[in-house]
Protein backbone atom coordinates (compact mmCIF):
# COMPACT_ATOMS: atom_id res chain seq x y z
CA UNK A 1 0.00 0.00 0.00
CA UNK A 2 1.15 3.49 -0.64
CA UNK A 3 0.69 6.36 1.89
CA UNK A 4 -1.39 9.01 1.48
CA UNK A 5 1.95 11.18 0.59
CA UNK A 6 4.09 8.62 -1.30
CA UNK A 7 3.91 7.15 -4.85
CA UNK A 8 0.37 6.72 -5.12
CA UNK A 9 0.29 10.77 -5.08
CA UNK A 10 2.45 10.79 -8.35
CA UNK A 11 0.27 8.11 -10.23
CA UNK A 12 -2.96 10.04 -9.25
CA UNK A 13 -1.96 13.15 -10.44
CA UNK A 14 -0.54 11.69 -13.74
CA UNK A 15 -4.09 10.47 -14.41
CA UNK A 16 -5.49 13.55 -13.74
CA UNK A 17 -3.54 15.33 -15.85
CA UNK A 18 -3.63 13.12 -18.32
CA UNK A 19 -6.70 10.28 -18.67
CA UNK A 20 -9.47 12.26 -19.04
CA UNK A 21 -10.09 11.07 -22.64
CA UNK A 22 -10.47 7.74 -21.53
CA UNK A 23 -12.80 8.52 -19.24
CA UNK A 24 -15.23 10.33 -21.34
CA UNK A 25 -18.03 8.85 -20.92
CA UNK A 26 -18.53 8.95 -17.91
CA UNK A 27 -20.65 10.98 -15.91
CA UNK A 28 -21.14 11.96 -11.71
CA UNK A 29 -24.31 10.02 -10.61
CA UNK A 30 -25.93 12.31 -8.36
CA UNK A 31 -25.17 15.44 -10.18
CA UNK A 32 -25.17 17.18 -13.33
CA UNK A 33 -25.40 20.42 -15.29
CA UNK A 34 -28.07 20.20 -18.12
CA UNK A 35 -29.98 21.82 -20.11
CA UNK A 36 -33.16 21.51 -23.04
CA UNK A 37 -33.48 22.88 -26.02
CA UNK A 38 -33.31 26.31 -24.92
CA UNK A 39 -30.21 28.20 -22.95
CA UNK A 40 -31.14 27.88 -19.82
CA UNK A 41 -28.59 26.03 -17.92
CA UNK A 42 -29.48 23.72 -14.29
CA UNK A 43 -27.51 22.55 -11.51
CA UNK A 44 -28.96 18.99 -10.87
CA UNK A 45 -28.56 18.11 -7.20
CA UNK A 46 -30.44 15.81 -5.24
CA UNK A 47 -33.39 15.66 -7.64
CA UNK A 48 -33.79 19.12 -8.42
CA UNK A 49 -32.71 21.27 -10.70
CA UNK A 50 -31.58 24.92 -9.68
CA UNK A 51 -31.13 27.65 -13.21
CA UNK A 52 -27.63 28.85 -12.95
CA UNK A 53 -28.82 32.69 -13.80
CA UNK A 54 -25.29 33.75 -15.93
CA UNK A 55 -22.12 33.43 -16.52
CA UNK A 56 -20.39 34.86 -13.67
CA UNK A 57 -22.06 32.64 -11.36
CA UNK A 58 -21.21 29.68 -13.49
CA UNK A 59 -17.33 31.06 -13.34
CA UNK A 60 -17.43 31.25 -9.98
CA UNK A 61 -17.66 27.53 -9.42
CA UNK A 62 -15.19 27.00 -12.03
CA UNK A 63 -18.07 24.44 -13.92
CA UNK A 64 -17.35 23.38 -17.01
CA UNK A 65 -18.98 24.56 -20.20
CA UNK A 66 -18.27 20.91 -21.98
CA UNK A 67 -19.64 19.05 -19.04
CA UNK A 68 -23.12 20.56 -20.04
CA UNK A 69 -25.50 18.13 -20.91
CA UNK A 70 -28.59 18.50 -23.08
CA UNK A 71 -31.84 16.44 -22.84
CA UNK A 72 -35.19 16.37 -24.36
CA UNK A 73 -37.33 19.09 -22.52
CA UNK A 74 -39.29 16.21 -20.97
CA UNK A 75 -36.33 15.03 -19.43
CA UNK A 76 -35.74 18.03 -18.28
CA UNK A 77 -38.83 19.36 -16.57
CA UNK A 78 -39.20 15.65 -14.87
CA UNK A 79 -36.79 17.23 -12.22
CA UNK A 80 -38.91 20.16 -9.77
CA UNK A 81 -37.08 23.33 -9.73
CA UNK A 82 -36.22 25.20 -6.78
CA UNK A 83 -34.26 28.22 -6.00
CA UNK A 84 -32.02 29.89 -8.59
CA UNK A 85 -27.81 28.90 -7.83
CA UNK A 86 -26.13 31.69 -6.55
CA UNK A 87 -22.35 32.67 -6.15
CA UNK A 88 -23.32 32.40 -2.34
CA UNK A 89 -23.78 28.68 -2.20
CA UNK A 90 -21.23 25.63 -1.05
CA UNK A 91 -20.53 23.42 -4.00
CA UNK A 92 -23.58 20.45 -4.25
CA UNK A 93 -23.16 17.00 -3.41
CA UNK A 94 -22.01 15.16 -5.98
CA UNK A 95 -18.76 17.59 -6.59
CA UNK A 96 -15.06 16.12 -6.98
CA UNK A 97 -12.91 19.11 -6.18
CA UNK A 98 -9.15 19.06 -6.51
CA UNK A 99 -7.05 21.50 -4.62
CA UNK A 100 -3.15 22.82 -5.08
CA UNK A 101 -2.14 18.91 -4.45
CA UNK A 102 -3.30 16.10 -6.04
CA UNK A 103 -6.01 15.15 -3.60
CA UNK A 104 -9.47 14.55 -4.89
CA UNK A 105 -12.62 14.73 -2.45
CA UNK A 106 -16.15 14.23 -3.26
CA UNK A 107 -18.53 16.28 -1.44
CA UNK A 108 -21.17 14.21 0.10
CA UNK A 109 -23.49 15.48 3.03
CA UNK A 110 -21.46 18.53 3.20
CA UNK A 111 -18.12 16.85 3.95
CA UNK A 112 -15.12 16.19 1.73
CA UNK A 113 -14.44 12.61 1.26
CA UNK A 114 -10.97 11.64 0.09
CA UNK A 115 -10.66 9.38 -2.85
CA UNK A 116 -7.27 7.56 -1.87
CA UNK A 117 -6.79 5.59 -5.29
CA UNK A 118 -7.50 6.02 -9.36
CA UNK A 119 -8.94 2.48 -9.23
CA UNK A 120 -11.82 3.75 -6.31
CA UNK A 121 -12.46 6.74 -8.31
CA UNK A 122 -13.01 4.74 -11.51
CA UNK A 123 -14.76 1.83 -9.89
CA UNK A 124 -16.99 4.54 -8.40
CA UNK A 125 -18.36 5.71 -11.56
CA UNK A 126 -16.55 9.07 -12.03
CA UNK A 127 -15.31 10.73 -15.28
CA UNK A 128 -11.72 12.86 -14.66
CA UNK A 129 -13.48 15.56 -16.65
CA UNK A 130 -15.49 16.32 -13.79
CA UNK A 131 -13.23 16.82 -11.39
CA UNK A 132 -13.53 21.05 -10.40
CA UNK A 133 -10.14 23.16 -9.48
CA UNK A 134 -10.44 25.17 -6.67
CA UNK A 135 -8.83 27.21 -3.96
CA UNK A 136 -7.62 25.57 -1.04
CA UNK A 137 -9.67 27.42 0.96
CA UNK A 138 -12.81 26.43 -0.33
CA UNK A 139 -11.62 23.05 0.47
CA UNK A 140 -10.62 24.06 4.32
CA UNK A 141 -13.92 25.01 4.31
CA UNK A 142 -15.27 21.33 4.10
CA UNK A 143 -15.16 18.70 7.41
CA UNK A 144 -12.97 15.41 6.62
CA UNK A 145 -15.64 12.74 6.26
CA UNK A 146 -14.67 8.97 5.60
CA UNK A 147 -12.19 8.07 2.71
CA UNK A 148 -13.91 6.74 0.04
CA UNK A 149 -13.63 2.75 -0.82
CA UNK A 150 -14.08 0.92 -3.76
CA UNK A 151 -17.19 -1.21 -2.26
CA UNK A 152 -19.66 1.64 -1.55
CA UNK A 153 -23.04 0.40 0.17
CA UNK A 154 -25.64 1.75 -1.68
CA UNK A 155 -27.12 4.87 1.18
CA UNK A 156 -29.57 6.41 -1.01
CA UNK A 157 -33.46 5.70 -0.46
CA UNK A 158 -35.96 5.34 -3.15
CA UNK A 159 -39.38 6.47 -2.69
CA UNK A 160 -42.84 5.28 -5.17
CA UNK A 161 -46.25 6.80 -5.29
CA UNK A 162 -48.70 4.20 -4.34
CA UNK A 163 -52.15 6.03 -5.10
CA UNK A 164 -53.06 9.62 -6.66
CA UNK A 165 -54.47 10.89 -9.89
CA UNK A 166 -53.77 8.39 -12.77
CA UNK A 167 -50.32 9.71 -14.47
CA UNK A 168 -51.38 12.32 -17.25
CA UNK A 169 -55.02 12.30 -16.04
CA UNK A 170 -57.56 15.23 -16.25
CA UNK A 171 -59.73 15.26 -13.70
CA UNK A 172 -62.55 17.48 -12.20
CA UNK A 173 -62.24 16.85 -8.51
CA UNK A 174 -59.77 19.63 -6.43
CA UNK A 175 -59.72 17.28 -3.27
CA UNK A 176 -55.97 15.33 -4.43
CA UNK A 177 -54.77 12.90 -2.23
CA UNK A 178 -51.38 10.87 -3.14
CA UNK A 179 -50.08 8.37 -0.64
CA UNK A 180 -46.53 6.71 -1.04
CA UNK A 181 -43.45 4.76 0.41
CA UNK A 182 -39.64 4.23 0.12
CA UNK A 183 -36.86 1.83 0.85
CA UNK A 184 -34.41 2.49 3.07
CA UNK A 185 -31.36 0.65 2.35
CA UNK A 186 -29.78 2.07 6.27
CA UNK A 187 -32.81 0.96 8.15
CA UNK A 188 -36.66 0.23 8.69
CA UNK A 189 -39.03 2.47 6.40
CA UNK A 190 -40.17 3.93 9.66
CA UNK A 191 -37.07 5.99 9.77
CA UNK A 192 -37.82 7.59 6.52
CA UNK A 193 -39.02 10.89 6.12
CA UNK A 194 -40.74 13.08 3.19
CA UNK A 195 -40.59 15.97 1.25
CA UNK A 196 -43.19 17.00 -1.95
CA UNK A 197 -43.36 19.50 -4.04
CA UNK A 198 -46.10 20.39 -6.56
CA UNK A 199 -45.36 21.78 -9.65
CA UNK A 200 -47.86 24.36 -10.64
CA UNK A 201 -48.64 25.26 -6.99
CA UNK A 202 -45.17 25.20 -4.55
CA UNK A 203 -42.75 27.44 -4.50
CA UNK A 204 -39.87 25.25 -2.65
CA UNK A 205 -40.32 21.19 -1.36
CA UNK A 206 -42.68 21.07 1.66
CA UNK A 207 -41.48 18.66 4.45
CA UNK A 208 -43.82 16.43 5.38
CA UNK A 209 -42.32 14.48 8.21
CA UNK A 210 -42.64 10.59 8.85
CA UNK A 211 -46.38 11.33 7.05
CA UNK A 212 -47.35 9.03 4.33
CA UNK A 213 -50.16 11.07 2.41
CA UNK A 214 -50.16 14.42 1.03
CA UNK A 215 -53.33 16.26 0.21
CA UNK A 216 -54.16 19.05 -1.49
CA UNK A 217 -57.35 21.56 -1.65
CA UNK A 218 -56.75 23.18 -5.35
CA UNK A 219 -60.18 24.92 -5.42
CA UNK A 220 -60.09 27.52 -7.71
CA UNK A 221 -56.93 26.10 -9.03
CA UNK A 222 -57.19 25.12 -13.14
CA UNK A 223 -54.47 23.85 -14.95
CA UNK A 224 -51.36 21.14 -15.66
CA UNK A 225 -49.71 20.16 -12.42
CA UNK A 226 -47.09 17.66 -11.45
CA UNK A 227 -46.76 16.40 -8.20
CA UNK A 228 -43.10 15.00 -6.47
CA UNK A 229 -42.20 13.64 -3.85
CA UNK A 230 -38.52 12.49 -2.48
CA UNK A 231 -37.37 10.66 0.64
CA UNK A 232 -34.55 10.68 2.95
CA UNK A 233 -33.12 8.88 5.48
CA UNK A 234 -31.93 9.61 9.13
CA UNK A 235 -28.20 9.52 8.29
CA UNK A 236 -29.52 12.40 5.46
CA UNK A 237 -29.26 10.90 2.39
CA UNK A 238 -31.68 12.08 0.03
CA UNK A 239 -33.61 10.14 -2.97
CA UNK A 240 -32.14 12.07 -5.95
CA UNK A 241 -34.82 10.28 -8.47
CA UNK A 242 -37.62 11.76 -6.47
CA UNK A 243 -41.05 9.88 -7.49
CA UNK A 244 -43.29 11.97 -9.96
CA UNK A 245 -47.09 11.97 -11.55
CA UNK A 246 -48.41 14.44 -13.91
CA UNK A 247 -52.57 15.36 -13.88
CA UNK A 248 -54.93 17.95 -14.49
CA UNK A 249 -57.38 19.77 -13.21
CA UNK A 250 -60.11 21.01 -15.97
CA UNK A 251 -59.60 20.72 -19.63
CA UNK A 252 -59.35 22.75 -22.85
CA UNK A 253 -61.91 25.21 -23.43
CA UNK A 254 -60.71 23.56 -27.14
CA UNK A 255 -61.60 19.76 -25.60
CA UNK A 256 -62.52 17.62 -28.42
CA UNK A 257 -62.63 20.88 -31.11
CA UNK A 258 -59.01 19.43 -32.51
CA UNK A 259 -58.80 15.71 -32.69
CA UNK A 260 -55.63 13.69 -33.16
CA UNK A 261 -57.27 11.61 -36.12
CA UNK A 262 -54.55 9.49 -36.79
CA UNK A 263 -50.90 8.67 -35.82
CA UNK A 264 -48.24 7.07 -38.00
CA UNK A 265 -45.71 6.04 -35.31
CA UNK A 266 -43.60 3.00 -37.08
CA UNK A 267 -42.08 4.15 -40.48
CA UNK A 268 -38.61 2.96 -41.49
CA UNK A 269 -36.76 6.24 -41.06
CA UNK A 270 -38.54 7.82 -37.87
CA UNK A 271 -38.46 11.07 -39.15
CA UNK A 272 -40.99 10.27 -41.67
CA UNK A 273 -43.28 9.66 -38.36
CA UNK A 274 -46.03 11.77 -37.92
CA UNK A 275 -49.57 12.73 -36.70
CA UNK A 276 -52.93 14.37 -38.38
CA UNK A 277 -54.69 16.55 -36.37
CA UNK A 278 -58.15 17.83 -37.69
CA UNK A 279 -60.22 20.27 -36.39
CA UNK A 280 -63.97 18.97 -35.32
CA UNK A 281 -65.48 21.97 -34.35
CA UNK A 282 -67.65 24.21 -36.14
CA UNK A 283 -64.79 27.85 -35.34
CA UNK A 284 -61.86 28.39 -36.46
CA UNK A 285 -59.07 27.29 -33.55
CA UNK A 286 -55.98 29.08 -33.04
CA UNK A 287 -53.42 26.52 -32.08
CA UNK A 288 -50.65 29.00 -30.94
CA UNK A 289 -48.51 27.66 -27.88
CA UNK A 290 -49.91 24.06 -28.12
CA UNK A 291 -47.85 21.21 -27.58
CA UNK A 292 -47.58 17.76 -28.69
CA UNK A 293 -46.47 15.34 -25.61
CA UNK A 294 -45.44 11.61 -25.68
CA UNK A 295 -43.88 9.54 -23.45
CA UNK A 296 -40.57 10.51 -24.68
CA UNK A 297 -40.78 14.20 -25.61
CA UNK A 298 -43.34 17.22 -25.16
CA UNK A 299 -43.12 18.97 -28.53
CA UNK A 300 -43.97 22.41 -29.30
CA UNK A 301 -46.06 22.30 -32.33
CA UNK A 302 -44.81 25.15 -34.52
CA UNK A 303 -45.84 28.57 -36.52
CA UNK A 304 -46.57 27.78 -40.29
CA UNK A 305 -46.92 30.42 -43.37
CA UNK A 306 -50.27 31.49 -44.18
CA UNK A 307 -49.40 32.54 -47.44
CA UNK A 308 -46.32 31.04 -48.89
CA UNK A 309 -44.99 33.35 -51.24
CA UNK A 310 -41.07 33.01 -52.94
CA UNK A 311 -38.81 33.39 -51.60
CA UNK A 312 -39.95 31.94 -48.72
CA UNK A 313 -37.60 33.95 -46.48
CA UNK A 314 -40.04 37.10 -47.39
CA UNK A 315 -43.01 35.25 -45.52
CA UNK A 316 -42.68 35.54 -41.85
CA UNK A 317 -44.65 32.37 -39.82
CA UNK A 318 -47.75 33.00 -38.13
CA UNK A 319 -49.80 30.58 -35.31
CA UNK A 320 -51.34 27.64 -36.83
CA UNK A 321 -55.09 28.58 -37.21
CA UNK A 322 -57.52 25.48 -38.53
CA UNK A 323 -60.42 26.02 -40.02
CA UNK A 324 -63.71 24.25 -39.27
CA UNK A 325 -62.18 20.52 -41.41
CA UNK A 326 -59.06 21.56 -41.70
CA UNK A 327 -56.14 19.61 -41.01
CA UNK A 328 -52.42 19.84 -39.88
CA UNK A 329 -50.07 17.17 -40.74
CA UNK A 330 -47.04 17.28 -37.70
CA UNK A 331 -43.92 15.63 -38.99
CA UNK A 332 -41.77 14.18 -36.37
CA UNK A 333 -38.26 15.27 -38.65
CA UNK A 334 -37.11 17.77 -41.06
CA UNK A 335 -38.76 20.26 -43.38
CA UNK A 336 -37.49 19.00 -47.09
CA UNK A 337 -37.78 22.69 -47.61
CA UNK A 338 -36.91 24.47 -44.12
CA UNK A 339 -40.32 26.15 -43.94
CA UNK A 340 -44.01 25.07 -42.12
CA UNK A 341 -46.88 26.16 -44.15
CA UNK A 342 -50.58 26.26 -45.54
CA UNK A 343 -50.81 24.20 -48.46
CA UNK A 344 -52.14 25.58 -52.00
CA UNK A 345 -52.55 24.39 -55.57
CA UNK A 346 -49.07 24.94 -56.20
CA UNK A 347 -47.57 23.20 -53.22
CA UNK A 348 -46.81 20.22 -55.57
CA UNK A 349 -44.00 22.11 -57.02
CA UNK A 350 -42.30 21.68 -53.45
CA UNK A 351 -42.34 18.23 -54.00
CA UNK A 352 -40.01 16.99 -56.72
CA UNK A 353 -39.05 13.82 -56.10
CA UNK A 354 -41.25 12.86 -53.54
CA UNK A 355 -39.43 14.73 -50.67
CA UNK A 356 -42.05 15.04 -48.37
CA UNK A 357 -44.02 12.58 -46.47
CA UNK A 358 -46.94 11.89 -46.71
CA UNK A 359 -46.69 13.20 -50.48
CA UNK A 360 -48.13 16.83 -50.98
CA UNK A 361 -50.78 16.85 -53.48
CA UNK A 362 -50.07 17.10 -57.05
CA UNK A 363 -52.75 18.68 -58.38
CA UNK A 364 -51.21 21.85 -59.55
CA UNK A 365 -52.65 24.46 -62.63
CA UNK A 366 -52.37 23.16 -65.99
CA UNK A 367 -51.78 25.55 -68.91
CA UNK A 368 -54.43 25.43 -71.79
CA UNK A 369 -52.64 24.80 -74.60
CA UNK A 370 -53.53 28.31 -75.99
CA UNK A 371 -50.82 29.37 -73.96
CA UNK A 372 -48.15 27.81 -76.10
CA UNK A 373 -49.57 27.02 -79.00
CA UNK A 374 -46.98 29.53 -79.88
CA UNK A 375 -44.18 27.35 -79.43
CA UNK A 376 -42.39 24.32 -82.04
CA UNK A 377 -43.94 21.27 -82.22
CA UNK A 378 -41.68 19.46 -80.12
CA UNK A 379 -42.06 21.87 -77.43
CA UNK A 380 -45.22 21.46 -77.42
CA UNK A 381 -45.36 17.88 -77.05
CA UNK A 382 -42.65 17.74 -74.24
CA UNK A 383 -45.44 19.56 -72.48
CA UNK A 384 -48.41 17.96 -73.10
CA UNK A 385 -46.18 14.80 -71.19
CA UNK A 386 -45.37 16.65 -68.02
CA UNK A 387 -47.23 15.68 -65.43
CA UNK A 388 -49.46 18.34 -63.29
CA UNK A 389 -46.39 20.04 -60.40
CA UNK A 390 -43.62 19.17 -62.56
CA UNK A 391 -40.30 20.95 -63.05
CA UNK A 392 -39.18 20.07 -66.54
CA UNK A 393 -36.11 18.47 -66.98
CA UNK A 394 -35.01 18.68 -70.53
CA UNK A 395 -31.52 17.94 -70.52
CA UNK A 396 -31.82 14.88 -72.24
CA UNK A 397 -34.27 16.10 -75.04
CA UNK A 398 -31.94 17.18 -77.79
CA UNK A 399 -34.93 19.24 -79.75
CA UNK A 400 -36.41 21.25 -76.63
CA UNK A 401 -32.71 22.38 -74.69
CA UNK A 402 -31.64 24.00 -77.74
CA UNK A 403 -34.67 26.04 -78.53
CA UNK A 404 -34.29 29.28 -76.41
CA UNK A 405 -37.59 30.05 -76.68
CA UNK A 406 -39.05 27.00 -75.22
CA UNK A 407 -36.17 26.55 -72.85
CA UNK A 408 -37.15 30.21 -71.82
CA UNK A 409 -41.10 29.34 -71.34
CA UNK A 410 -39.87 25.99 -69.26
CA UNK A 411 -37.87 27.70 -67.16
CA UNK A 412 -40.28 30.99 -66.45
CA UNK A 413 -43.51 29.19 -65.95
CA UNK A 414 -43.18 25.95 -64.61
CA UNK A 415 -42.19 26.32 -61.04
CA UNK A 416 -43.49 27.51 -58.03
CA UNK A 417 -42.78 30.87 -57.75
CA UNK A 418 -44.58 31.47 -61.34
CA UNK A 419 -47.86 29.25 -60.07
CA UNK A 420 -48.44 31.12 -56.74
CA UNK A 421 -48.02 34.58 -58.75
CA UNK A 422 -50.55 33.58 -60.83
CA UNK A 423 -52.94 32.10 -59.12
CA UNK A 424 -52.70 33.52 -55.24
CA UNK A 425 -55.60 35.27 -55.57
CA UNK A 426 -58.44 32.96 -56.72
CA UNK A 427 -60.69 32.02 -54.23
CA UNK A 428 -60.03 28.25 -54.19
CA UNK A 429 -56.40 28.78 -53.85
CA UNK A 430 -55.31 28.15 -50.39
CA UNK A 431 -55.51 24.34 -49.09
CA UNK A 432 -57.24 23.46 -46.07
CA UNK A 433 -54.19 20.98 -44.89
CA UNK A 434 -50.72 22.37 -42.78
CA UNK A 435 -47.51 21.15 -42.80
CA UNK A 436 -45.07 21.72 -39.94
CA UNK A 437 -42.13 19.95 -38.59
CA UNK A 438 -40.96 19.43 -35.48
CA UNK A 439 -37.44 18.66 -36.96
CA UNK A 440 -36.40 16.22 -34.09
CA UNK A 441 -33.39 14.23 -33.91
CA UNK A 442 -35.07 11.37 -31.85
CA UNK A 443 -37.69 8.61 -32.07
CA UNK A 444 -40.37 10.72 -29.98
CA UNK A 445 -42.86 7.82 -30.75
CA UNK A 446 -42.91 4.85 -29.32
CA UNK A 447 -42.55 2.16 -32.19
CA UNK A 448 -45.68 -0.10 -30.08
CA UNK A 449 -47.80 1.84 -28.01
CA UNK A 450 -48.17 5.13 -26.40
CA UNK A 451 -50.11 8.13 -24.99
CA UNK A 452 -50.31 10.76 -27.31
CA UNK A 453 -51.81 14.34 -25.38
CA UNK A 454 -52.46 17.35 -27.32
CA UNK A 455 -52.36 20.31 -25.02
CA UNK A 456 -53.36 24.06 -25.19
CA UNK A 457 -51.21 26.87 -24.53
CA UNK A 458 -51.75 26.54 -21.01
CA UNK A 459 -51.01 22.98 -20.81
CA UNK A 460 -54.69 22.65 -21.03
CA UNK A 461 -55.80 18.92 -22.53
CA UNK A 462 -57.45 19.21 -25.77
CA UNK A 463 -57.58 15.26 -26.86
CA UNK A 464 -55.65 11.95 -26.33
CA UNK A 465 -55.02 9.16 -28.71
CA UNK A 466 -53.69 5.98 -27.23
CA UNK A 467 -52.33 3.24 -29.77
Amino acid sequence: MFDKKGKLKFVFLFLVLFAAPFFANAFLPKLDLIKGSGPEVYLLEKGTRHWIPDPETFSVFNFIWENIKTYTNSVVGSYPRSEDWDDGEDYPDGSLLKGSGPEVYLIELGKKRWIPSPGIFTGNGFGWKYIISVDDDVLDDFDEGAFLTLSEPNRYPETSILSGPSQGEAIESTDISFTYTGTNPLGDVSELEFETYLSGYDDEWEGEGDDYVKEYDLSGWNGAFTFFVRAMNEEGYVDHSPASWSFQIGVSSNYGAVEIDDISYDEDDFENDYLVLVNESDNAVNMGGWTIETSNETADIPQAIHKLRYPFSASTPADVVLAPDDEVIISVGISPQGIDFRTNKCAGYLDQSEQFYPSLNEDCPVFDASEYSHLKTACRSFIDDLDECEIPDYSSNYEVSVDNTCVAFLNEQFNYAYCYNDHYLEVDFFGDEWRVFLGKSIDILNNVSDKVILRDGNGLVVWEYEY
